[in-house]
């Protein structure tokens, strides 16, 4: 309890009360103070104070029994909020130790023995062979660029070769080639490395695994003896353990970077869940409630809900083409935007057209393509009006059990500017729903290639569901069954807007 209530927050508190009720005494599960205020001796009616797991006391003299009632209910609202922000911020600090963790481990990677290092390290092992050069080549999959070495002049640490026909001939191979050039067949001018004739040359591949990561260039001064087989099996294995050496850096940057994505991802995520509106609301006679179930951990999909400054209710489900945290920046920006209009327009097909024309003149993030369906809803009288973007159409499951589509609709948002996007209206009688979802829904496959289509959320519905949320989880349920077995290859958002059957007295 001391780590949900803090004094700043509960002396104050306590201090109203005493002097409410003239004392208060807080007490911990087995008894011991935790705060008091006022003349707390007279506090002989024990309240007990739950916040999860934890069991305390607040005691009050008896004639307070009445405040003490909100006293407790307040303490109980305070602890749970102190605990939100508690277990929110450990979650935060938790992900930047791991993420900060990894980035040290691979700054003492780096610090320690560092892509020059081991390009050096090679050189100075060479040196055992008395080379006249010695050229350390990276390769790209386009050229060669010289890492280190003992180099000839004009030739510096940076420089970027083309590959010339030996060279080429090695980075395929994967295999070492010696050979002595003579006046008439001198080494290509591309390597830019002077030979003279009968001067000993080798070229070594980099090679770790099936990766070649560069060619080693080593020369001997005229007049030396040719490298024997022995010299060139050496050269080849600290050519190869140098390269390996170079393979598990670039291992752990991809790990790193494969980290800082994954970490990057489930920010992203987050963010987007806490963006989303509850998935639960009751609106006067309406009951809402909303899925989303991204196939990555951060979709293009997503749905809102908010009260409209005329009293009725905007609701609505978007998709964007594609996933991740481009995708997931761009639905949010969308989603501010069309909160932002929401107020300024009376029907939501106006909504749709205000917010394609900014789409259209570059005033938003860029992204692929985006559907929608909105509509306005009002809570008393169960009229509704419904627009269509290139989206799934929006259902209406009767009283009498029988399902109508809307069928109007209008381009993509973002696609042409000046697209109107006409309006269906209609009423929900009680007991009567309004169904919105995306295509991930009626686009699921199943067994033998076969969507789950209109039909099979027809299906779901036919099963009468007595509230929004039970029809939410019988459409969940039924899509998961048919595509058993099956990718989940798009994401799944379903929006369903009840109204609620008038209850009897």
């Amino acid at each position: 309890m001391r780590r949900f209530l803090l004094a700043r927050d509960v002396q104050p508190f306590l201090d109203v009360l005493a002097q409410a009720v003239g004392g208060a005494v807080l007490l911990d599960p087995v008894g011991e103070l935790i705060w008091q205020a006022g003349a707390h001796e007279q506090a002989t009616l024990e309240l007990p104070v739950v916040c999860g797991d934890f069991r305390g006391t607040l005691a009050i003299p008896p004639e307070g029994a009445k405040l003490g009632a909100l006293a407790v209910s307040a303490l109980e609202r305070m602890a749970t909020g102190r605990a939100t922000i508690d277990d929110l911020a450990f979650k935060t600090r938790r992900l930047w130790w791991e993420q900060n963790l990894l980035f040290y481990a691979g700054e003492l990677l780096r610090r320690g023995f560092a892509d020059r290092d081991i390009a050096r390290w090679l050189v100075d092992r060479l040196a055992v062979m008395e080379p006249q050069t010695v050229v350390i080549l990276n390769w790209d999959g386009k050229s060669l660029e010289v890492a280190e070495g003992k180099l000839p002049d004009g030739l510096r640490v940076g420089d970027r070769l083309a590959v010339s026909t030996l060279a080429a001939q090695v980075l395929d191979r994967g295999q070492a080639l010696a050979f002595a050039t003579t006046a008439e067949e001198p080494l290509e001018s591309e390597l830019r490395v002077p030979v003279q004739p009968d001067q000993p040359c080798l070229l070594v591949p980099l090679r770790s695994a099936e990766r070649v990561l560069g060619v080693v260039l080593v020369l001997r001064r005229v007049g030396d003896p040719m490298f024997t087989a022995e010299q060139l099996k050496l050269v080849q294995l600290l050519s190869d353990l140098a390269s390996v050496a170079l393979t598990n850096r670039i291992l752990v940057r991809e790990a790193e970077h494969t980290a800082r994505m994954v970490r990057e991802l489930e920010i992203a995520a987050e963010i987007q869940r806490r963006l989303f509106p509850p998935p639960i609301a009751r609106y006067g006679s309406l009951e809402v409630a909303a899925r989303c179930e991204p196939v990555t951990q951060v979709g293009g999909d997503g749905f809102l809900q908010r009260r409209l400054r005329h009293g009725g209710v905007a609701l609505g489900v978007v998709d964007l083409t594609g996933h991740g945290i481009g995708v997931s920046l761009a639905l949010s920006a969308l989603f501010a935007r069309l909160d932002a209009l929401a107020d300024a327009v009376e029907t939501p097909g106006e909504l749709l057209t205000v917010v394609n024309d900014q789409l259209t003149q570059g005033e938003f993030n860029s992204f692929t393509m985006a559907t929608a369906v909105i509509a306005f809803v009002d809570p008393d009288s169960g009229c509704f009006s419904v627009a269509t973007a290139a989206h799934p159409r929006a259902l209406v499951r009767r009283a009498d059990g029988s399902v109508e589509m809307l069928e109007k609709g209008g381009l993509p948002l973002g696609v042409k500017a000046g697209e109107e996007y006409p309006i269906e209206e209609g009423v929900l009688a009680p007991g009567e729903a309004l169904v919105l979802y995306s295509d991930g829904i009626s686009e699921s496959v199943g067994e033998g290639n076969r969507t789950f289509g209109i039909e099979g959320i027809c299906r779901a519905l036919a099963t009468g569901a007595p509230s929004a949320a039970e029809v939410v989880a019988a459409v969940s349920r039924e899509v998961s069954v048919f595509s058993e077995g099956a990718s989940h290859i798009d994401d799944r958002t379903i929006m369903v807007v009840r109204r609620a059957e008038e209850r009897r007295g």
